[in-house]
């Protein structure tokens, strides 16, 4: 398998590191095939024996417990505050402005000799005890600016958070009444009394949730204090490291969270996933939703495999930012061998949402 790290888009999968490995504890039975060797991938075979290159690996997982990581991604889920996907995109083009300063400010002497740059550009500007090249001064705002939405959205986020915890809506009753992976899912779920009146829209996700850390280090590197293959963090103090976290976004994660585990009221996005499209719904009768585009295998978790399947339910006001109720769903497998051509990697951070 190679399983992308939390920030993908920024990392070429063929230059990552994998490795073949066979444990024997089984968690399923059936055969995968998903992704192709060149991308992102996880391949299994089903032996009774262990092949000749494979390096056996016995997970741990002492401190992973599943269930706390399966209770993180269920119930109630904030919006993160439009501002940081704002700020996000803003950051870029400062940066640029603030290389082709520098790039300027090296080509000064001989910008003002040919007479292609101002004096009014040039020099410096004397604030405190240093003196600053006005360039860089002029670029600093495009640097400071997005930093600064950033902190008033993650203040606003917090806020929110608090008010929410304080006072939530009722939990909506749903019930599952078929649930394959060629769909359709069959269910049935009543409004929240406080939610009335709001737009509801359903949807059904399907992703792959990290391996256990330890399983990756085992299968990825050689003794206990060896060097992390690319996209993981050095090992971290006990209780340091999120029970759901694979050490590869340490520090990362935005909006900042306040509590964990059900707490958590944002929700990361699965770095692997696929959703159908979402489909207004109404509370009463019952609500038929396609599942995405596969075939998927059905709910699966263990040290390196865990496909997670999610049924969505959005509540949208005209005042007010989306709220989401997350329903994990045991889904049952219907491919004796699921097999996806591509698996398309995001982005772990959360104001992707």
């Amino acid at each position: 398998m190679r399983f992308p790290p939390f920030e993908a888009p920024s990392h070429y999968p063929e230059e990552m590191q994998f490795t073949d490995v066979c444990w024997p504890n089984r968690d399923s039975d059936s055969n995968l095939s998903l992704g192709d060797e060149k991308g992102w991938f996880i391949h299994r075979s089903v032996c009774d024996e262990k092949p000749e290159n494979a390096t056996e690996v016995l997970p741990i997982s002492g401190d992973y417990d599943t269930k706390t990581l399966l209770s993180s991604r269920e119930g109630w889920a904030l919006s993160p505050h439009p501002l940081h996907s704002f700020a996000r995109k803003w950051i870029p083009y400062g940066v640029i402005i603030l290389i082709l300063a520098i790039f300027l400010h090296v080509l000064e002497p001989v910008l003002l000799r040919w007479g292609l740059m101002s004096e009014a550009w040039a020099g410096s500007i004397h604030l405190g005890l240093l003196d600053y090249p006005i360039l860089f001064v002029m670029a600093s705002p495009f640097i400071i600016i997005p930093l600064f939405i950033r902190v008033v959205a993650n203040v606003e986020d917090v806020r929110r958070q608090h008010r929410f915890k304080n006072n939530p809506p009722s939990s909506p009753n749903i019930e599952i009444q078929s649930a394959d992976a060629s769909g359709p899912i069959i269910f049935s779920f009543s409004m929240p009394q406080r939610l009335q009146g709001r737009e509801v829209s359903g949807s059904v996700r399907v992703g792959l949730l990290p391996p256990h850390r330890d399983a990756l280090m085992a299968a990825l590197v050689v003794g206990e204090m060896g060097r992390p293959p690319v996209g993981l963090s050095t090992p971290l103090p006990k209780g340091w490291m999120p029970v759901a976290d694979d050490g590869s976004g340490i520090g990362e994660t935005t909006p900042m969270v306040v509590g964990k585990g059900p707490a958590r009221l944002f929700q990361e996005p699965m770095r692997i996933q696929e959703s159908c499209e979402p489909q207004v719904i109404k509370s009463d009768g019952v609500i038929e939703l396609d599942t995405p585009l596969g075939p998927w295998p059905g709910s699966e978790y263990g040290p390196f495999v865990n496909v997670n399947w999610e049924l969505i339910l959005e509540f949208t006001g005209q005042n007010n930012r989306p709220l989401y109720w997350i329903e994990r769903l045991e889904v049952k497998s219907t491919s004796d061998i699921p097999t996806i051509d591509t698996l398309v990697a995001h982005t772990g951070r959360l104001e992707t949402v």
